[in-house]
């Protein structure tokens, strides 16, 4: 019989309706005391959906996670944050975590605390989506400080999952510049992490990808429950998470 231990921290992740890939990392990758729970929902980014239809399904989904008593709540979708804007994402951000008692963030959220961690306000990036993917995502970032140096949009459609850990390795040697502080990879929908040490080995620079900077967020905020490490214990977290998991 199955032993379902009660896990040390419990996160809850609300999850673009077509993702296929964050469960899988998020429970290969995460260390064995954070119990993981997933709701989903149509996302949207592009236009697809109105700001207000996307903000009241996201607290919908919120409160569904809040009834299984997670501690902290990743609302992971990376394209709508970009578009929403700094501002009004920590307004939607701080409606979810009144509304349901819960610490929450965003996968966007995740991705500016990491390279602030590391240090780094000017970047090379890749994005998966178009080039007004790429504008909107530059211009999130300017917002909150940080430039994008060098980027390419790879228009991958739909075909983001398709695209191998050794093509998004030459795209992110393609891009990366001297002046560079780190990589960023976006989106959640990919097989970027599989590519992050690898990268980081070939250039030198930190990488961050949209599903690893938000397991490193949500497993620093329940680390005082995970325990040492964020829940790793003394050998610390999988190689393959890259720099941004050895930072304070």
């Amino acid at each position: 019989m199955t032993n379902l231990s009660e896990p040390l921290a419990r996160l809850g992740i609300i999850l673009s309706s077509g993702n296929r890939t964050l469960e899988p990392y998020f429970r290969a990758l995460a260390p064995a005391g954070l119990g993981i729970h997933v709701t989903r929902m149509r996302m949207g980014s592009g236009g697809v959906r109105r700001q207000g239809d996307i903000a009241a399904e996201a607290l919908r989904c919120a409160e569904l996670l809040a009834d299984a008593r997670v501690d902290a709540i990743d609302l992971q979708g990376t394209g709508i944050m970009m578009e929403r804007g700094p501002k009004a994402e920590a307004e939607l951000v701080k409606h979810i975590a009144e509304a349901t008692g819960t610490p929450s963030y965003t996968a966007t959220q995740s991705v500016v605390e990491s390279l602030r961690a590391l240090a780094a306000t000017q970047i090379a990036v890749v994005n998966p989506g178009n080039a007004s993917s790429l504008a909107r995502e530059r211009a999130y970032l300017k917002a909150v400080g940080i430039d994008i140096i060098e980027g390419i949009a790879r228009d991958c459609g739909e075909a983001t999952f398709e695209v191998t850990p050794e093509e998004w390795m030459a795209d992110a040697k393609s891009v990366v510049r001297p002046a560079a502080g780190a990589i960023f990879l976006s989106g959640s929908h990919t097989r970027m992490v599989e590519a992050i040490a690898a990268i980081e080995q070939a250039t030198g620079k930190p990488v961050v990808t949209s599903i690893q900077a938000a397991l490193w967020a949500g497993l620093k905020r329940l680390e005082t429950k995970l325990g040492p490490g964020m829940g790793y214990g003394a050998n610390g977290a999988p190689a393959s998470l890259g720099r941004l998991f050895a930072t304070k």
